[in-house]
């Protein structure tokens, strides 16, 4: 059988297990174990399905993600998110907009010690969702808010995507987690402004809340966003500056969010089950899929379909540019209809070859999968956060849900044309990583 079609048969296959409702991470390791029996044998087939499971949950490398999710949700227990939200309050409240720019301006400090996106929203929606609505504001546009909002967890390093994506493409953790600082603060920014004018466009959709107030009660609320700057120093500060490696920064930032869960008196056992349990399910969640897509990986190489399909755009001559913008199009339909993580991992196997052998810098074109991972999970029909949102506030129509982020997703591809155009916004900070 030639490569292009193994190919075809394989994704036909996957398609139509995907379709079925097959999860993911089950689809990939199926086709890509059937593969492996029908093209190499018994003996290879036998041979990775002894080895990847093992190696993979195995790898040292791979403690990273669980401990930054386990940091993230010890926070999110702690009550530390509703301390900067207050805080952010202070600054903004008074603006057009203000509680919708809060809320975004404390996901954006929660993101810094949180890797997932999903609690990040969930968090940042029981705290803010209800807020806004209680003080007029239009819920589809709190919830739309909060729905973007927490997208900034994926990028905003620590990232579990970020780990995920350099891990998966054997890049430096440390280099890809700081790729995304300059494009979340980008992001961070963008959507502020994109709130403030949409109340500013449509003032009936908010209603201003709060009095300028005094800048010594805005200076002192600075103090309550004190836990997310320890962690911050400790876990950013020594990736950065050597003293620590990434994966012992990331078991030390879950220790520093436990010792200051005791700090706030906030330690008690049902905190405590609830992160490790959520924690573990996550984790386990992502590990299964990285197994899959490692099998399925290993069939594609073995067919020999990633060096047929560089050697075909080769013959084509085509821009590198042009080649990536193509492969981030296919990502953004795909991330329609599927989870991110599986999405990813699906495509990676066709694409990461082709962006080796063009050229690309790997570190930015990770920059730009993550913020097509953004785009995914806020849009329809399977968009996650949409999900999230409409659980918190189950009287807020889907539909509206969704007209409420628009503004935000037109936002979203704002970004990435600027990321794509100015590599540097991602690759100057993980340039002057300590050796």
């Amino acid at each position: 059988m030639s490569a292009a079609a193994a190919g075809f048969v394989s994704g036909a296959v996957l398609l139509a297990l995907l379709l079925l409702g097959l999860p993911v991470a089950f689809s990939m390791a199926l086709v890509g174990a059937g593969g492996l029996l029908l093209i190499g044998g018994t003996g290879p087939a036998m041979g990775l399905l002894a080895t990847i499971p093992y190696a993979t949950v195995a790898s040292f490398s791979l403690v990273v993600i669980p401990m930054f999710i386990l940091m993230g949700e010890l926070v999110a227990s702690a009550g530390f998110a509703r301390q900067a939200y207050a805080a952010a309050r202070l600054w903004f409240g008074r603006l057009p907009g203000g509680l919708a720019m809060s809320a975004i301006g404390a996901s954006a400090f929660f993101a810094a010690v949180s890797g997932s996106s999903v609690a990040a929203t969930a968090t940042m929606g029981r705290l803010s969702i209800a807020e806004m609505r209680r003080h007029g504001y239009d819920g589809g546009f709190a919830a739309g808010t909060v729905v973007v909002a927490g997208t900034l967890a994926a990028l905003i390093p620590p990232s579990a995507m970020a780990v995920f994506y350099a891990l998966v493409t054997d890049q430096s953790v440390s280099r890809m987690l700081f790729a995304g600082v300059g494009p979340g603060l980008l992001s961070a920014g963008l959507f502020m402004v994109t709130a403030w004018l949409v109340a500013r466009r449509n003032p009936s959709m908010v209603t201003a809340v709060d009095k300028p107030p005094p800048w010594s009660a805005r200076l002192a609320s600075l103090k309550s966003i004190g836990p997310f700057g320890v962690l911050i120093v400790v876990v950013l500060g020594g990736i950065y500056s050597g003293l620590v490696t990434v994966n012992e920064a990331s078991a030390l930032g879950a220790l520093c969010a436990l010792a200051l869960l005791a700090a706030y008196r906030q330690l008690k056992w049902n905190v405590l089950n609830q992160a490790l349990t959520s924690s573990v399910r996550i984790s386990c969640m992502i590990y299964l899929i990285i197994i899959g897509g490692l099998l399925y990986s290993r069939f594609l190489a073995f067919a020999g379909i990633p060096f047929a399909m560089v050697g075909a755009l080769k013959g084509l001559d085509v821009s590198p540019l042009l080649v990536v913008i193509v492969m981030l199009g296919i990502m953004t339909i795909l991330g329609m209809f599927m989870d991110t993580v599986g999405m990813i991992m699906l495509t990676l196997p066709f694409f990461f070859p082709i962006v080796k052998a063009l050229g690309v810098d790997p570190i930015w074109f990770g920059v730009l999968v993550i913020l097509q991972a953004e785009l995914a999970v806020i849009t329809p029909p399977v968009g996650v956060h949409l999900f999230i949102a409409r659980q918190i506030a189950p009287d807020v129509a889907l539909s509206a849900i969704i007209r409420g982020s628009l503004p935000f997703m037109l936002c979203q591809f704002v970004i990435m044309a600027v990321v794509l155009a100015f590599p540097p916004i991602a690759l100057w900070l993980p340039g002057r990583l300590a050796p």
